[in-house]
């Protein structure tokens, strides 16, 4: 069998619905099994509509291959996570989703029964072999994990009371529903709910609050509603962004800051980091007396790392939040119950709490197409190296100019893009060096 080899990404598959295909999952079960050599794979799907037949084929070429399936059914990726890493005797685990993509993709991930990610790439090397099916078929069993993943969530920090504490939640349409609100009724919670069916056709808007304007009917909401904060998910339910009860949304690196106040108490406590961040975030980490553990963009290469240096947290700019009590893997809900907490313990609202860690100011990514990758880094080198106090070449390049302002520059691994950060120490800075840089990266 051929299959188209673009689908086959850095950290999963993700094609056109004509792309991934029955086909395609039958064989994708037969060498998740052969590259793992699991016994047992645990096997999800989100909510869209050919996720079930993609999930069938899966666990058909799964059993062929001679190994047993768990199957969770419809689940986000923070739920899939837990099982893959907490059931016993799982070994693998393949989910069936594209995330907060539109209607017309669908896709699958796939991890070793630790968590580990396996990337798309890994699959396509095995997955147009022959298989031949073992010798005796593997069995199915399902089962309903939601209960005891929530009650994981709850207990293993303690989580707040909020009764009479109203919060407004934006689902997106996506799968998150299943677990957040058993979540925030078990907390007392009084919710009020956005877009809370799911429906892959995402029809009120994209899933994804790592984009600003995604999230406009979350600010609206809550300042109508006089709610103490609001909460967005994307599609999968493995990211989480948070707005303020004036209706000011935090971005992601700055929920992460916001997260570090649980090790005020942990000196040393081991955090993992991604050069994109913010100032008030490695500032943070200065103030907790924790360990930086900096590595490159990516949500593998984060876990990779959280693991091989025994990490307690990590996180990144798009809302994924990545804990060492849940086997170094996301748990948005986790991380609600986390943040509620900390908010709870202040006194303060959440507007107050958060203001001072906006304290510089961010430009957010911007995205610029290039003809020449490499004259582009060569000419940014070239003009802000000799000036900078610090350059970090960790992941593209990132220079700091004292504390007046920093920038990174990172190419797009899969297209012709240069994705540029700035923050400086004024609104006006910021603005003027976003310019400068769109400027020269265009001559």
């Amino acid at each position: 069998m051929s299959f188209p080899i673009h689908i086959f990404r850095s950290y999963d598959i993700r094609g056109l619905l004509d792309e991934v295909t029955p086909e395609l999952a039958r064989q994708i079960g037969h060498a998740l099994v052969q590259k793992t050599g699991a016994k047992t794979v645990v096997a999800g799907r989100d909510m869209r509509a050919t996720s079930p037949e993609l999930l069938a084929a899966a666990i058909e070429g799964i059993t062929e291959a001679g190994a047993n399936v768990i199957d969770i059914g419809f689940c986000t990726t923070s739920l899939y996570n837990f099982c893959v890493s907490s059931l016993d005797h799982a070994e693998a685990g393949i989910m069936i989703t594209a995330s907060h993509n539109p209607a017309k993709y669908n896709g699958m991930k796939f991890s070793y029964g630790n968590g580990q990610p396996i990337s798309g790439k890994e699959m396509y090397e095995l997955v147009e072999q022959d298989f031949s099916p073992a010798t005796e078929a593997g069995s199915v069993s399902k089962i309903d994990p939601i209960n005891d993943y929530v009650e994981k969530c709850l207990t293993v920090s303690g989580a707040p009371d909020l009764s009479g504490v109203k919060i407004v939640v934006d689902y997106g349409n996506g799968a998150g529903v299943i677990t957040v609100r058993p979540l925030l009724q078990k907390m007392n919670a009084e919710v009020v709910e956005l877009y809370p069916e799911p429906d892959a056709r995402f029809p009120n808007h994209e899933a994804n609050p790592a984009k600003e304007e995604t999230l406009n009917d979350l600010k609206i909401a809550v300042v109508r509603e006089k709610a103490v904060l609001g909460i967005a998910l994307d599609g999968d339910a493995d990211r989480v962004a948070f707005v303020d009860n004036e209706g000011q949304s935090l971005a992601g690196d700055l929920t992460f800051a916001l997260l570090l106040k649980e090790f005020s108490n942990k000196p040393g406590a081991k955090i993992t980091t991604s050069p994109n961040q913010s100032w008030t975030m490695f500032e943070m980490i200065e103030k907790i007396k924790g360990q930086n553990l900096p590595v490159k963009i990516g949500r593998t290469n984060i876990i990779t790392t959280m693991k091989t240096k025994n990490a307690d947290f990590g996180g990144e700019v798009s809302g994924h939040f990545f804990w060492k009590e849940f086997s170094d893997l996301e748990s948005v809900d986790y991380t609600i119950v986390k943040t509620l907490s900390i908010w709870k313990k202040s006194g303060q609202t959440f507007a107050d709490l958060v203001r001072p860690l906006r304290r510089y100011y961010n430009s957010g990514e911007v995205n610029r197409e290039i003809a020449d990758r490499d004259a582009v880094i060569k000419k940014l080198e070239e003009k802000y190296v000799p000036a900078a106090s610090k350059v970090d070449r960790l992941d593209g390049i990132r220079c700091e100019f004292d504390r007046d302002w920093w920038f990174i520059a990172r190419l797009s691994n899969t297209e012709p893009i240069l994705r540029l950060t700035v923050e400086a120490r004024s609104e006006e800075l910021m603005k003027e060096k976003v310019e400068e840089l769109v400027r020269v990266v265009g001559e």
